[in-house]
């Protein structure tokens, strides 16, 4: 039983991403998070970083303060996947969510960058990741959120007349809770292009490319 459960599992995900890829456009999604080690800036950061708080798509790893999920590291495919599995009546394929996830472990196109900084003592690495998604209207869109101990992040991607991505990112520094550590941008972008979002204290670099 059991193998045969995993076994379905295995073919809805091969089912699912054959599905996305014929009636999606979808993007690979490459983000570096660094720190710089010397520190010169002496500003004072007094405000804090107004987060998100509702309609948000979870990204779960073995770092994130958040639970894992069975069946995705992303909340709403999850969701999608336990329907899918009980219900019977096959009525959960109707609820395949209109912002969609796949899991993706490699940095391809930062890969040059990332082993740039792994080798100047000016930077120090924090994290990278890498996803696949489709990108929908602003109406659509949603918030993907990622937390650990060390830093978090919200970022959305969405169409309007072009591309735009809403970046918002901290460094958890406070035991409070408060984010005064943070870059809070959004901007218009373009396929294959990469993207760098500074602050005094640490930064990203974002790339987007079309599969």
């Amino acid at each position: 039983m059991n193998y045969f459960k995993k076994f379905s599992i295995y073919l809805l995900f091969i089912f699912n991403s054959m599905l996305l890829q014929s009636n999606e456009t979808e993007f690979k999604i490459e983000l570096i998070i660094f720190q710089y080690t010397s520190i010169k800036n002496t500003e004072s950061f007094n405000t804090n970083l107004i987060t998100p708080n509702d309609d948000l798509i979870y990204l779960y790893d073995s770092n994130s303060l958040y639970e894992k999920l069975d069946y995705s590291n992303f909340s709403n495919m999850s969701d999608f996947y336990n329907k899918l599995i009980k219900d019977t009546n096959n009525n959960a394929y109707h609820k395949l969510p209109s912002i969609t996830y796949r899991d993706d472990t490699e940095i391809d196109k930062l890969r040059n960058i990332y082993n740039k900084m792994k080798t100047n003592p000016k930077y120090k690495l924090v994290d990278s990741k890498s996803w696949i998604q489709n990108i929908t209207d602003i109406n659509s869109s949603k918030f993907l959120h990622y937390l650990n101990k060390d830093y978090g992040f919200y970022i959305k991607f969405y169409k309007k007349r072009f591309m735009h991505i809403d970046i918002k990112s901290f460094l958890n520094n406070d035991k409070s809770g408060e984010k005064s550590l943070y870059i809070n941008e959004e901007k218009r972008i373009f396929n294959e292009e990469v993207h760098f979002f500074d602050h005094p204290y640490f930064g990203l670099v974002i790339s987007i490319e079309e599969i």
